[in-house]
């Protein structure tokens, strides 16, 4: 089908009004106010008397806003969304009124009016610069800055306002240059809040979805340091200590020409002693209270093992050579009343409870010869009323008969009738 040259026009002249409208942009001057440029024939506007009064009250609101009437700006650029929500000015206002709750201290209705543009007007030109503006409104949340409850009563910050805006800035621009450094900034906040899990996920997030990012070197620094500081001590869970170890190494081999190598080293160092000073412990332990050398040889050897050079290892070696020239531990108040603990033995080792069962058994043991010519040992014995054994002597073939007289034609055992009353 054929298409006419005045459907040609009128499908043209609606695809350049559309691309008018994508990319029409609003500029303010002093001396002219606001004027859109890009384009925009007026009906993209909507009716002259509205696009008068829109324009209008977008200029009163800008000129009352630089001359610091907050309130007043606030009111107009009302007036706009209010009355004008479908007008190009519309999403310019929502980006005012953001700086003007800004510089309100209403940190949180700043970031709402951001929001409401990225909802209402998803082809507003100036995407980049809400993105930036949410960022921005974040990161004086995160410095501590006082806000401001109608914009004027002084309330407490709140810093978990910061890490939802950060998420929204995630979220409404993934690929931004904002992303990765929006998740580091979360980061920082949930360890500065004591919510570690939270900074783990950030800094997780961070490593695998932008790993040529700027940031990534930061991300592993910092990850590492998340889990120092979630050490509490060799006495207790090593589990943050060998991710914290994963971590630096990982930053020292993929980073090799970072600033933070330095940190780095020190920081696995650290946390390899502790690491091995958690074997240690346990070395001491059955050394100085359970008199058990053996145990203790082999948490101090652990300790050598996983960390060679660290402090950790050289009180091992000590304590290993304590052990070799049989030097006793100080005696503690438990062993001055109650005497050492007994030197366990090689044999203490053993599955003790398996050998009890074997041994309550009684089995006796005797060649395979002996065993087959021992009448019935293949089928048991039986208690007789007066409480002696009897072996079932007779059913069994004894070692080199044949079977066919103890058989069925069908294989299976054939029993007579006198053995039947014997077992009966």
């Amino acid at each position: 089908m054929r298409i006419s040259n005045q459907i040609k026009s009128a499908l043209l002249a609606v695809a350049l009004l559309g691309c008018s409208s994508l990319y029409a942009d609003l500029v303010w001057t002093a001396d002219k106010g606001w004027q859109v440029q890009g384009g925009v024939v007026g009906s993209v506007l909507g009716e002259a008397k509205n696009v008068k009064n829109a324009l209008e009250a977008m200029n009163e609101g800008k000129k009352a806003q630089e001359d610091g009437s907050n309130r007043v700006a606030l009111s107009y650029y009302n007036t706009v969304v209010r009355e004008y929500p479908d007008s190009i000015f519309a999403p310019e206002a929502y980006y005012q009124m953001a700086i003007v709750y800004t510089n309100r201290g209403q940190f949180m209705d700043a970031y709402q009016s951001l929001e409401e543009v990225i909802k209402r007007y998803p082809d507003y030109p100036k995407f980049n610069m809400i993105i930036g503006e949410e960022y921005n409104v974040a990161s004086i949340i995160q410095s501590g800055k006082t806000p401001y409850l109608w914009g004027w009563f002084p309330w407490f910050s709140n810093y978990n306002d910061a890490i939802k805006i950060y998420e929204s800035v995630i979220k409404n621009a993934p690929y931004s240059d904002y992303a990765p450094i929006a998740l580091m900034n979360i980061s920082i906040i949930a360890e500065g809040e004591d919510k570690p899990e939270e900074a783990i996920d950030a800094l997780d997030r961070l490593i695998n979805n932008y790993p040529k990012s700027m940031f990534a070197p930061d991300a592993y620094m910092q990850m590492a340091k998340v889990y120092n500081n979630m050490v509490s001590g060799p006495e207790y869970d090593q589990t943050p200590t060998r991710n914290a170890i994963s971590f630096y190494q990982d930053y020292l081999i993929l980073f090799p020409q970072e600033a933070g190598v330095a940190n780095a080293e020190e920081g696995l160092d650290k946390m390899r002693d502790t690491y091995a000073r958690s074997r240690l412990v346990m070395g001491d332990f059955y050394y100085y209270y359970r008199n058990n050398n053996i145990a203790a040889s082999i948490f101090y050897n652990e300790t050598i093992t996983l960390a060679p050079n660290s402090p950790a290892a050289d009180e091992a070696r000590v304590q290993l050579q304590k052990i070799k020239d049989g030097v006793l531990p100080p005696m503690t108040p438990y062993d001055w009343f109650w005497g050492r603990y007994e030197k366990p033995t090689i044999d203490q080792f053993d599955d003790q409870t398996q050998v009890s069962n074997l041994a309550n058994e009684q089995f006796q043991i005797m060649s395979l010869e002996d065993f087959l010519q021992t009448p019935g040992a293949s089928l048991g014995e039986k208690i007789n009323a007066d409480g002696s054994v009897q072996a079932y002597e007779g059913l069994a073939p004894i070692y080199g008969e044949p079977l066919d007289e103890y058989l069925f034609d069908d294989g299976f055992y054939q029993w007579t009738s006198d053995e039947i009353q014997s077992i009966q």
